[in-house]
């Protein structure tokens, strides 16, 4: 790669993460159902991964853990739920959110490289490729998150829906489905238009 494709590179990857932190501080970014919060910001990370490869998905992954962190550091209260976290297992929380989304970005872009593989998933049929990615990629967002959250947080999840710690496994599974669905089918959507229309500007 030479340093014109380079500072291309850098550009469109600087694009994603401003439009990372614009959701992030935007009331599109996430959705909020209960004391957790559905995320739209996946997306854009979704594109790059998609678009540029496993390690701009790892590097804008990066960059969407890190606007969660940033976003309750400098907004307290606008998501009651990673308010409480933080205040409470501040490290094990930083890890739920940095590890899911640099794990996601990495894999969607590992997903992407795979179906542009396979011939018949190319051409016409290449939105079809960025679909299955959109979805499949915001799938392993939700379930990262939330499995995380299980496994180092349950206790602050408890405390947030005022259950007992036994309870915290139904509350993730029905938080997975009914809003992890949804972003998936709408992901699925976006990432595919958005892919189709702009994967001329970058370089892959």
């Amino acid at each position: 790669m030479n340093r014109s494709e380079q500072v291309h590179r850098i550009t469109r990857l600087a694009i994603l993460v401003a439009i990372i932190f614009l959701l992030a501080f935007t009331p599109l970014g996430y959705l909020t159902i209960g004391p957790i919060s559905a995320t739209t910001i996946q997306m854009p990370v979704i594109v790059g991964a998609v678009l540029m490869g496993p390690q701009a998905g790892l590097i804008l992954g990066f960059f969407f853990g890190l606007s969660a962190i940033v976003k309750v550091l400098t907004m307290p209260g606008a998501d009651p739920f990673a308010t409480m976290a933080m205040s409470y297992a501040a490290f094990r929380y930083i890890i739920v959110c940095m590890g899911s989304r640099v794990l996601m970005g990495w894999l969607a872009g590992l997903l992407g490289a795979g179906l542009r593989k396979i011939p018949a998933l190319n051409g016409k049929l290449s939105a079809v490729s960025y679909g299955i990615t959109g979805f499949l990629g915001s799938a392993m967002n939700t379930v990262f998150y939330l499995w995380s959250l299980w496994l180092l947080c349950a206790e602050v999840v408890a405390a947030a829906y005022e259950t007992d710690i036994s309870a915290v496994g139904g509350i993730v599974l029905t938080t997975a489905f009914t809003a992890g669905i949804p972003e998936a089918v709408v992901s699925c959507l976006v990432v595919a238009a958005v892919c189709q229309a702009a994967k001329r500007f970058f370089v892959k």
